[in-house]
């Protein structure tokens, strides 16, 4: 029989929280593609810690979000006010968890839960807290800690 798990840990973003949640919400009032906004602006997060990474340097996540929303919405040439843009960014402190993640978190009874995030600190935390699992995560660590990617 194989040993028993010692902790399970788990990223937060794609894995616990349904990012495309942020702006298909539509309470920003931003109008186009939302759809295509959502993807570029992932894709964008992602490559930017790549790059960063590769670069061996580090920006928190916040910024590399920030950026990558700017740049998406230029490319994708969707209108978008700083109200709007910082109502988007705020969301991101609140991404909606998929809808089997709880059970499934619940499910691991007995060894210890930690979440290991690109995020910055107050993102996860935020993130967990507005989700309500905060009481199942004994652990929530950003790369912050490090500053690497």
């Amino acid at each position: 029989m194989p040993p028993r798990p010692r902790a399970f840990v788990f990223d937060a973003y794609g894995t616990l929280f349904d990012v495309h949640s942020v702006v298909l919400r539509g309470d920003h009032g931003i109008k186009g593609d939302l759809r295509a906004l959502s993807d570029l602006w992932r894709r964008k997060q992602l490559e930017s810690t790549w790059l960063l990474a590769l670069m061996e340097r580090y920006e928190d996540f916040w910024q590399v979000t920030e950026t990558a929303l700017r740049s998406s919405v230029r490319e994708l040439r969707i209108e978008a006010t700083e109200p709007q843009l910082q109502k988007l960014m705020d969301a991101y402190l609140s991404p909606s968890p998929f809808p089997e993640v709880r059970a499934a978190i619940e499910s691991l009874d007995g060894a210890p839960l930690a979440i290991l995030s690109n995020g910055t600190a107050k993102m996860v935390e935020s993130a967990v807290a507005h989700s309500g699992l905060s009481s199942l995560f004994a652990h929530v660590i950003s790369v912050d800690r490090v500053k690497t990617y």
